[in-house]
């Protein structure tokens, strides 16, 4: 009589002892499984955070206006750097011992520096924005990085030239090449760099203006259909 209820409690405990086994083991994959999860979710959490962290302070920037360090940007001419050098060639009379040298090597910073400025203004437009560069800007050269500066009312009418150039029929590039041109005489007059900038007026639209124009052509006959395959 005993041994049968031995037997029976021996067979009742075995399933208990079994399923304990069994609960014990699956504890620690569901500790391990949401352990997984909640690094997951601090993940997602922080790069969210970071990410509008980093959108914030870039709204702030922009607010803000360009930071001291991106007009720092480029080297010195003969001295002078960003609007220095314009206020020195405005009155060459202060400094007569290197404006000669100055305006002879800033033709071709100037030059490069209006040429950015188009450029800028065509690519916005292709891009469908506008933003319109500051009067600070750092132009490359032969002998490295100068900081050049232009009057921010000539910025924006250079830009404008760019940005409309990209859409202008024959007769409006016309005019904006003139436009252009104008406002290349117009500063070397200011800065006393008539005779060291003779030129540079039809190479900056030649570069920008009639380059692109030309690149929009070479697009659209690359476009119409061979007249002679056609025909056939």
């Amino acid at each position: 009589m005993k041994s049968a209820e031995a037997t029976a409690v021996s067979k009742g405990i075995g399933p208990c002892v079994k399923g304990l086994y069994m609960s014990e083991n699956i504890v620690p994959i569901l500790l391990i499984t949401l352990t997984i999860v909640l690094v997951v979710i601090l993940f997602i959490v922080v790069g969210y955070i970071y990410m509008r962290l980093r959108s914030l302070e870039q709204l702030q920037a922009d607010s803000l206006g360009p930071s001291p360090l991106a007009e720092n940007k480029g080297g010195s001419l003969s001295g002078f750097r960003g609007k220095a050098i314009w206020d020195a060639l405005e009155h060459p009379d202060k400094h007569p011992g290197v404006i000669d040298q100055l305006s002879s090597r800033y033709a071709f910073v100037l030059a490069r520096h209006i040429e950015q400025v188009i450029d800028q203004g065509q690519l916005d437009r292709q891009r469908n924005r506008e933003s319109v560069p500051e009067s600070s800007a750092p132009i490359g050269g032969l002998r490295g990085e100068v900081q050049s500066w232009l009057p921010q009312s000539y910025v924006q009418r250079f830009y404008r030239v760019g940005a409309q150039s990209l859409t202008a029929t024959e007769e409006e590039l016309a005019e904006l090449r003139s436009e252009a041109r104008g406002l290349v005489d117009e500063i070397l007059h200011k800065l006393n760099m008539t005779d060291q900038g003779r030129g540079i007026a039809n190479l900056i639209t030649s570069h920008t203006l009639d380059f692109s124009s030309q690149a929009r052509g070479d697009e659209y006959d690359a476009s119409e259909p061979d007249e002679t395959q056609s025909a056939k």
